[in-house]
């Protein structure tokens, strides 16, 4: 059985949470830093498991109580200690906008949930976006806390009565940690964020060190040498993990046996192999390090992520390294005055009750402290008032917009004067025709940007009439969200999803990813107004060239892509879809390495793409991509609603123009027609995030549904004269 006293664990432990220290605050290239929590996991299992099998085998059977009571000493008063603070510091130097999902998750934390919580935030595709939580790292406590409510209820049951008992439990361990790992290589491939965060896929880690203090005794028989070696080849793999393994690969997966094979075979080595990495891990920098580990893990993440808020932008090195040393020694200051008082106070080991209502005092104020900030009132907004911006045309005439081919009969192409979006609603049976001269242009581009968005430069204060409010920006999106319409990460199927005049026998169809989707309201009011038929055909993450790429609610693969594509081209021949409008987000990323795919792969894709939908009677139409704010807009404004322009963003930074051309020159070549967007949402300097009255961005990323209905005249505008120079052609014919 293992010592009560282990120097080499304690070593491990030290090891374990430096590198994800390291990790978290990018230092020495440390990629997959993270596996340090598959360390933690295989130490707890082994230890928690030693000290059960320790006491069965003195009393014949395992106190609940006792156990609980144990772990609650352990964890709970520096866990609260740390949610409160970081609570108390979220109050002062987080955006407003973060303090209710702080308070959410705080609360979580307390009730031991923060796992399934982030789990269902990383399946989110919009709210994976958000920035880090100051409490994420509270995601392994919660699957380690949800071990220990089953564990020695389990383990006592495998070991009731009967004289091979140890045997029994040991099969009974391995086959479900069996289990677990074959649900964690399947749900690394489904939904990553629940393979990562989930106990059910994270169990055979535990169960793995469980085995291994069941084995024990056997282990010990063998060689202090061979052992020792064994130590140093996990030492090795630990260490190898943590520069191989990435955030970019199927983890953890199959992978996860590295890091956790690593640590059995460091355990296996025990505390007696004079040869082994014990010496070492018994170092007194390791010792000291490893006796505060809990509180380190603890106190580091928060400090890093509130330092950001605090210090207003990325950190630099000698940011994170203060904030690193201060995490210490706020971690060194709670190990000596809140965890050992507690831990090895002589009154409470004997006082049940006691003990267990002093859990619950703390998982109250745990909880506690996040219902208040959850609670608390904050200002999104100014007593100033904006005006719905209206659309001005401007003095450099616009060039003709994209017209039909010659045998059609477009309709006028001028911009509304002065008309806002609830006012344009000219039926397309009132719509005067003129006929086309010359060869139809591909590119539809406004040569100056609008008028309001170039007036919304100098907006300084988020008005009281916002819309979307700051509070309701996230959920500010178009109803193919919430029908099933825009399809998540394992629907590859698309549904009877159809809009506009339902009617018509002219059916257009919207085909892409979320960026195609932010398009929707716009295109929906059109379809309405225009009578065309309207399909969505979206799905969340999905370029519509043959790719599969890396998504981050998905896995290391995403690819579910593939067979959706299929099946909306099936759909699009089935529906004899005369016009796809077609957007996305040109920044989708390669598998394997996180960047956004080269030009030639969309050059290439658009090549084979647009023949092929071309060949099952659908004419392209290319919405260009819209710019990236580089941060959360609602969130920076709720800290600046009387500074709006310090959340405005250069041009040059939020549309890479090289990508661009590329992406458009990737449709024209192949005879595509393009409606370039850029100019109705910068200047040729700035990029706003609020004009007139209507916020831009609901995220990071996506245009609010009430920006794209405002712009919908100018669409309208844009794309109905070849639009219906197709549906005419399409009638004569």
């Amino acid at each position: 059985m293992a010592a009560e006293i282990r120097r080499d664990i304690e070593g491990l432990r030290a090891l374990a949470v430096g590198v994800v220290v390291l990790y978290h605050a990018h230092f020495l290239g440390l990629r997959g830093g993270f596996v340090g929590v598959d360390v933690f996991f295989v130490v707890s299992g082994f230890l928690i498991t030693s000290l059960l099998l320790r006491e069965h085998a003195a009393s014949g059977r395992i106190s609940l109580p006792g156990f609980y009571g144990r772990r609650i000493r352990r964890l709970l008063p520096a866990s609260c200690l740390v949610i409160v603070g970081t609570v108390v510091a979220g109050n002062f130097w987080l955006e407003p906008l973060r303090l209710r999902d702080l308070g959410t998750d705080a609360v979580a934390s307390g009730g031991f949930v923060a796992n399934i919580v982030f789990a269902q935030r990383g399946t989110d595709y919009l709210q994976s976006a958000l920035p880090p939580s100051a409490l994420q790292h509270y995601w392994s406590l919660a699957v380690e806390e949800q071990f220990y409510v089953v564990w020695p209820a389990l383990l006592a049951l495998l070991l009731w009565r009967g004289r091979r008992s140890t045997s029994r439990a040991a099969v009974g361990i391995l086959m479900l940690s069996i289990a677990s790992f074959i649900v964690c290589i399947w749900q690394t491939s489904v939904s990553q964020p629940w393979a990562f965060f989930g106990l059910h896929a994270r169990a055979w880690e535990l169960g793995a060190g469980a085995l291994l203090a069941i084995a024990w005794p056997r282990v010990v028989t063998v060689s202090s040498l061979v052992r020792g070696v064994g130590g140093w080849i996990g030492v090795a793999t630990i260490i190898a993990s943590c520069f191989a393994i990435s955030e970019a690969m199927a983890f953890p997966g199959v992978i996860a046996l590295a890091p956790v094979a690593g640590t059995v075979l460091v355990l296996a080595a025990g505390d007696d192999a004079t040869r082994g990495p014990v010496v070492v891990l018994r170092s007194r920098a390791l010792q000291w390090i490893g006796a505060r580990s809990y509180s380190i893990y603890l106190w580091h993440w928060p400090a890093l992520i509130i330092g950001e808020a605090a210090f207003d932008g990325p950190l630099s090195v000698g940011e994170r390294v203060g904030l690193i040393i201060g995490s210490v020694v706020a971690a060194d200051l709670s190990f000596r005055f809140v965890e050992n008082p507690i831990r090895r106070s002589r009154s409470l080991p004997t006082k049940h009750n006691l003990t267990l209502a002093l859990g619950a005092g703390l998982v109250v104020v745990s909880i506690g402290s996040g219902l208040f900030l959850r609670n608390k009132s904050v200002d999104l907004a100014t007593e100033v008032v904006a005006t719905t911006p209206t659309f001005v045309t401007p003095t450099t005439p616009a060039p003709s917009v994209v017209s039909a081919p010659a045998s059609s009969t477009p309709s006028d192409t001028a911009a509304p004067d002065t008309t806002t979006a609830a006012e344009s609603t000219t039926p397309a049976a009132e719509t005067t025709t003129t006929a086309p001269a010359g060869p139809p242009p591909p590119v539809v581009s406004p040569t100056e940007p609008l008028t309001a968005v170039a007036d919304a430069v100098e907006t300084a204060d988020v008005p009281k009439n916002l819309s979307p409010s700051l509070a309701e920006a996230t959920g500010d999106k178009p109803i193919i969200y919430d029908d099933g319409c825009h399809l998540d990460a394992g629907s590859t199927e698309p549904g009877e999803c159809v809009f506009g005049d339902t009617t018509s026998s002219f059916t257009v169809a919207l085909f892409g990813d979320s960026h195609a989707a932010q398009w929707f309201n716009a295109l929906d009011l059109i379809a309405k107004q225009r009578g065309w038929r309207l399909l969505a055909l979206t799905k969340l993450g999905c370029t519509p060239i043959e790719q599969i790429t890396y998504n981050s609610t998905v896995g290391a693969t995403y690819p579910q892509c593939k067979p959706w594509r299929a099946n909306v081209k099936k759909r699009l021949a089935a529906e004899k879809v005369a016009v796809v409008f077609i957007s996305y987000s040109n920044r989708l990323q390669q598998v394997g390495v996180q960047q956004p795919f080269p030009d030639q792969v969309w050059l290439d894709g658009f090549k084979e793409l647009i023949p092929e939908l071309r060949g099952l009677g659908s004419e392209p139409v290319l919405i260009t991509d819209t710019p990236y704010p580089g941060r959360d807009v609602p969130i920076c404004l709720s800290e600046n609603v009387s500074s709006v322009r310090n959340c405005a963003f250069a041009r040059d930074k939020g549309i890479r123009q090289s990508r661009l051309d590329t992406n458009i020159a990737a449709a024209v070549d192949n005879g595509a027609q393009v409606l370039d967007v850029t100019n109705w949402l910068c200047t040729d300097k700035v990029c706003p995030v609020i004009v007139g009255n209507l916020l831009v961005y609901r995220d990071t990323n996506h245009i609010t549904t009430k920006y794209a209905e405002w712009l919908a005249p100018l669409i309208d505008a844009a794309v109905s004269p070849y639009v219906e120079g197709v549906r005419q052609r399409t009638n004569v014919s």
